[in-house]
């Protein structure tokens, strides 16, 4: 079976032909530089097992390890820290490992199989990012959807761009990318980013209760996935052009914006311990 991760634990799902991986984090639930490195090695591993017909494969699910929350996206003390230091290397690590993730989650990891991605919690900047790239959004009703980014005078780098225009029309997409507002799962739902709102179960019931609905159509939902990426084809050099001005971007931030960012993150480590 799969290697043990720190940050992602890996589930096969036999009866189903499912694999869920799910992730997970100590502290602030976002994705740590360390956490993407290790993403590379787990992403490896996936393609090596399930290459082999040994273990028949139709979807691949991610979701999260905490219940309020799938992902709150950049490791903004990480940000923070670089920026200041004038660390354009460690921005640009950690932006090229988010371009890795993305763009393996958008393909599948080049596997033959339909991805879904299971969002009970909050789905914030990467998080959002994270969620897109997958086939096809689960949600309940308490999730909520945000790029914050404009609030500190940056632009959300690892997908969102081409993601969104790609999935939406221009102007829905424009008042996502610029409005920094949060939404629920039911506006997402309207817009057409959500495929089902699953309030009848919770965590792999869920997954579970969904697949149950749609896999009498796999052949027809696996190739119509396959065709919507031949007609509006997403390459990784467009994402890795997008994120090295995100990186640029950063490295141009004033004191007030990085201010702003601050305050975030202590948001964040404030909600953090009312958890604990």
């Amino acid at each position: 079976m799969l290697n043990q991760y720190k940050h992602v634990e890996v589930n096969y799902l036999p009866e189903m032909e499912t694999a869920v991986w799910k992730i997970k984090t100590e502290g602030i639930p976002n994705f740590t530089l360390d956490g993407l490195r290790e993403f590379t090695r787990f992403a490896e591993d996936l393609k090596i097992m399930f290459t082999d017909n040994s273990y028949p494969l139709k979807y691949l699910v991610s979701c999260s390890a905490h219940e309020e929350v799938y992902n709150l996206g950049g490791d903004l003390t990480f940000f923070l820290n670089c920026i200041k230091n004038k660390d354009e290397e460690g921005l640009r690590e950690y932006a090229y490992l988010s371009i890795d993730a993305i763009y393996n989650i958008y393909t599948s990891f080049d596997l033959s199989a339909v991805s879904i991605a299971l969002v009970e919690g909050n789905a914030y900047g990467g998080g959002f990012e994270c969620a897109m790239a997958h086939d096809l959004i689960l949600s309940n009703s308490k999730a909520k959807f945000c790029l914050p980014e404009k609030k500190f005078n940056l632009f959300p780098g690892m997908g969102a761009y081409s993601l969104l225009c790609r999935k939406l029309n221009f102007k829905t997409a424009t008042e996502i990318l610029y409005g920094g507002n949060v939404y629920s799962s039911k506006e997402m739902f309207d817009f057409g980013l959500i495929d089902r709102i699953e309030d009848e179960k919770v965590g792999i019931d869920a997954v579970k209760n969904y697949i149950e609905k749609i896999d009498r159509d796999y052949n027809f939902n696996h190739s119509h996935f396959q065709c919507l990426k031949k007609v509006f084809p997403l390459q990784k050099k467009e994402l890795l052009e997008i994120t090295n001005i995100w990186v640029d971007a950063c490295l141009k931030m004033n004191i007030s914006d990085l201010r702003r960012m601050e305050l975030i993150v202590n948001a964040q480590n404030r909600k953090l311990k009312q958890t604990l």
